[in-house]
C-alpha cells in the first residue's frame, strides 16, 4: 500500500503489475472471442510491449523540442521541466496542438498495432479512432492533478460497452511521476456513482473520502515503457500529484467499435478550451 497524493493530501493506493494484463502478442494471437478479455467486464486492462522504446524516445523529443523559451531542457538523456508555458495547455499557441500533427505522434497513435488490439478488444471490423485525440503533460510545476472522473460525462456514447479509452504514457510513470490510477470496481456502482458527478462533470477532488464512501481501493498498475491501458467509460480514475522535475508525457485516445458509437462533439482536433 503507497501513501500518494492528489492536490496535496493524502491517500491510500495499493499497486501491482499481475491484474488485469496481457501481452500484446498473446491477445492478437486469440482466435477465439470468448478468451478475449472484455475491458467493460474488467474496467481496465494493460496491454504490454506495445510501442518500443525507440519510438517513444523520438515522440517524447519531438514533443519537448517545440517548446522554445526555456520552459524544458534535456538532462540525462530526458528532459526536466523549469517553467510552465506562457499559455495553458493546450490553448492558444501552446505547442501541445503542433505535437498532434507531428509524424511521431501519428506513427503511434495512427498505428496499425493499436488498430488490430481494439478491433480485438472491441470485437468489431469496423473499429474508428476518434478524432479527437489528447496530449497532457504533468510535473511537479503542474497546477493540480486530474480529479477523479469517468470518461462516460465527457463522451456520450449510446453504447458505452463499444468505446474504450486508450492511455499511453510517453516515457517513465510512477508513483513518483504520477499516471492513472483506478478506483477498483467502480464501473460496476453505476447508478450510486451517477449520484456523485458534480456540474463539472468530476466525482471528487479527495481521493480518500472518495475511496472510503464507496468501500473501494484506488489502484496504480505498475507498468513499463511500451505498455498501454486501456480502460472503460464507466470506471472511475484520476491521476495524483508528481514529485518530480521530470515530466510525465501521455496520449489519450477513444476507439469505438463503430462509428455510430462516436461522439459527434469529439468530431475535431482536441484543443484545452474546447469545452469538452
Amino acid at each position: 500500500m503507497e501513501t500518494l497524493k492528489a492536490l496535496n493530501k493524502d491517500f491510500y493506493c495499493s499497486a501491482g503489475s499481475e491484474l488485469n494484463n496481457i501481452d500484446c502478442q498473446n491477445l492478437l494471437s486469440l482466435d477465439n472471442s470468448i478468451d478475449v478479455p472484455k475491458v467493460y467486464d474488467l474496467g481496465f486492462l494493460i496491454v504490454k510491449n506495445v510501442i518500443s522504446k525507440e519510438e517513444i524516445k523520438k515522440a517524447r523529443d519531438s514533443y519537448f523540442n517545440l517548446f522554445n523559451k526555456g520552459e524544458y531542457k534535456r538532462y540525462h538523456n530526458d528532459w526536466i521541466h523549469i517553467r510552465n508555458h506562457v499559455d495553458s495547455h493546450g490553448c492558444k499557441n501552446h505547442p501541445s496542438k503542433k505535437f498532434l500533427e507531428s509524424q511521431e505522434f501519428l506513427k503511434i497513435s495512427k498505428s496499425i498495432i493499436l488498430k488490430k488490439i481494439s478491433a480485438k478488444l472491441l470485437r468489431s471490423n469496423t473499429t474508428t479512432l476518434c478524432p479527437r485525440m489528447i496530449v497532457r503533460s504533468f510535473s511537479k510545476l503542474s497546477e493540480r492533478c486530474t480529479f477523479a472522473h469517468r470518461d462516460k460525462e465527457y463522451f456520450k456514447s449510446k453504447q458505452p460497452n463499444n468505446v474504450i479509452t486508450c492511455w499511453i504514457p510517453m516515457g517513465f510513470v510512477g508513483s513518483n511521476n504520477g499516471q492513472l490510477i483506478y478506483l477498483i470496481d467502480s464501473h460496476k456502482k453505476k447508478e450510486k456513482i451517477d449520484k456523485l458527478v458534480n456540474s463539472e462533470k468530476i466525482i471528487s477532488k479527495d481521493f480518500k473520502n472518495l475511496s472510503n464512501k464507496l468501500n473501494l481501493k484506488w489502484y496504480r498498475p505498475i507498468i513499463d515503457i511500451g505498455d498501454i491501458i486501456f480502460h472503460s467509460l464507466d470506471i472511475i480514475h484520476a491521476s495524483f500529484d508528481s514529485n518530480s522535475e521530470i515530466p510525465r508525457l501521455s496520449i489519450d485516445l477513444r476507439f469505438a467499435a463503430s462509428n455510430e458509437d462516436l461522439d459527434p462533439r469529439w468530431s475535431s482536433k482536441w484543443r484545452g478550451d474546447d469545452g469538452l
